[in-house]
């Protein structure tokens, strides 16, 4: 029998642990996968999916900067992928090409993996980019108030009016009692640390890992009680990913990277 292929597109796609990931899952059931790294440009995203669906593949992880245009490429999706406005998984269906959205559920799972407190469950989320509408989704959703800032305060403000009908979201103006801090931006996302009235036990996470995400965290370290990098979003969005295309949920636990 021939392996069961997935893969993970973007541009860049060298850096992506994604096939190691996903090995470690399959091994936990004894699957026999194939994960590739796929590198694309715009103008041929449509061709280079449809060759792989075509030729016998059964899902794709979608990276930047794909993920806004696999929301199109789906013949259908989810209701996490309306709600965040793009696709990072698709899967082959009976009925045609599914999308959806696990990041916010690899971020929740992520936090509450750790055991995190959150008496006052009000955020202040860091950007107003396309991960950032997913990651509003979900603390909405699980009942945070969402409070945005961002660089271009228009945009913060149409995502706080595109995402109202989920819960309490606003551009941040000197609310406090913030007991959670995320960082969504790729860079100099610590420059707003300091305008952030923080509760005693306040958390920061984030999405980055690796060096990308120092400075954010070391910044953070005056500010809030503990300091997370996206690491284990990347685990818990990817076994989200794995679960819908084989049906089967791994322990995210015994995951190394």
């Amino acid at each position: 029998m021939n392996p069961l292929r997935y893969g993970v597109v973007g541009n860049p796609i060298s850096h992506s642990l994604s096939p190691n990931l996903h090995q470690q899952f399959a091994e936990q059931f004894k699957l026999d996968i194939n994960y590739g790294k796929i590198c694309a440009s715009k103008k041929g995203f449509n061709r280079v999916l449809n060759d792989f669906f075509e030729s016998g593949g059964k899902g794709l992880n979608v990276t930047a900067p794909f993920k806004l245009v696999a929301l199109d490429y789906a013949d259908m999706i989810t209701q996490r992928a309306e709600d965040a406005n793009n696709v990072n998984t698709l899967v082959i269906t009976k009925d045609g090409i599914l999308g959806d959205s696990t990041d916010g559920m690899g971020f929740l799972r992520d936090l509450y993996n750790k055991q995190l407190d959150f008496s006052n469950k009000r955020a202040v989320l860091l950007g107003a980019g396309g991960v950032a509408r997913c990651i509003a989704s979900a603390l909405l959703l699980d009942g945070f108030e969402v409070y945005l800032i961002n660089r271009t305060e228009s945009k913060a403000e149409q995502l706080a009016n595109d995402l109202s009908h989920l819960g309490h979201i606003k551009v941040y103006n000197q609310e406090d009692h913030i007991d959670l801090v995320v960082n969504s931006v790729s860079k100099n996302g610590e420059q707003y640390l300091k305008n952030i009235y923080f509760d005693l036990d306040a958390k920061a996470y984030d999405l980055n890992y690796g060096e990308k995400a120092e400075p954010f965290l070391t910044q953070a370290r005056n500010f809030t009680t503990r300091q997370i990098s996206g690491l284990g979003m990347l685990i818990e969005q990817g076994a989200e990913s794995f679960g819908l295309w084989t049906g089967k949920h791994p322990d995210t636990s015994l995951i190394k990277l």
